[in-house]
């Protein structure tokens, strides 16, 4: 191989090599969009039955027939804003929306002289900021897993309708709490502006007793990250 073809060879070798260096930033701003879905993991339909019997109970009516339903699932997303440290660290902001958590009943009831159409429905929403800390672990060069713990500052508000021979009663309360939150998740730099990532992340004890309890929410979820100068 003469002088020049080895010059060229080597240019083309540097220059493949280049191309394929993708390294995810090692510091700065970033930000991150993400959707998915959201799911309650510890609500119990039968115990949100028996407090429909509860509270007709208390007005002195008796279940004649009723059926329910428990929709726990809905769709979530969120955008946060972050700062890597290092390789190894960064920082997050941001505004989560974990949807709505839905469950009515239907049926007759009875107060021992007549029978009157029935119902019950409430519905908890929650969202918030959230402040969370990831510890990561790059895995070759465009690929990092991380590790996520968190302060959620959720806000959840729940609308309850108790109807009754055609007349409606509607209440509602909202609470305002933190929460613990953590969570784990995957990424991968497709060059060193953009990014997408897979996350599992846990709220804790959302809700209060005022409301439909406290449960966790799990939030699968889809992001697309883009890295400032």
């Amino acid at each position: 191989m003469n002088a020049s073809r080895w010059a060229v060879t080597t240019a083309l070798c540097a220059s493949l090599g280049f191309a394929g260096t993708a390294n995810a930033a090692d510091d700065g701003w970033y930000i991150v969009g993400f959707g998915g879905e959201a799911s309650a993991q510890n609500i119990n339909q039968g115990e949100l039955d028996q407090n429909v019997i509860d509270v007709f109970g208390s007005a002195g009516l008796s279940i004649v027939d009723a059926a329910s339903n428990l929709d726990d699932s809905d769709t979530a997303f969120g955008l946060a804003g972050g700062y890597q440290v290092n390789k190894n660290f960064a920082a997050e902001l941001a505004y989560v929306d974990l949807g709505d958590i839905s469950y009515s009943a239907t049926g007759t009831v009875t107060d021992g002289f007549n029978t009157f159409d029935a119902g019950l429905g409430i519905d908890q929403s929650t969202r918030g900021p959230v402040f969370s800390v990831l510890g990561i672990v790059p895995i070759g060069e465009r690929f990092t897993v991380f590790g996520r713990l968190g302060l959620a500052l959720m806000s959840v508000d729940a609308d309850a309708t108790v109807l009754l021979d055609g007349e409606a009663v509607t209440d509602s309360v909202s609470t305002d709490r933190s929460n613990l939150m953590y969570g784990i998740g995957g990424e991968f730099s497709f060059n060193e502006r953009f990014g997408v990532r897979l996350g599992w992340d846990r709220y804790a004890n959302v809700g209060s007793d005022d409301q439909a309890g406290e449960v966790d929410i799990d939030m699968i979820s889809v992001g697309l990250r883009y890295n400032f100068d």
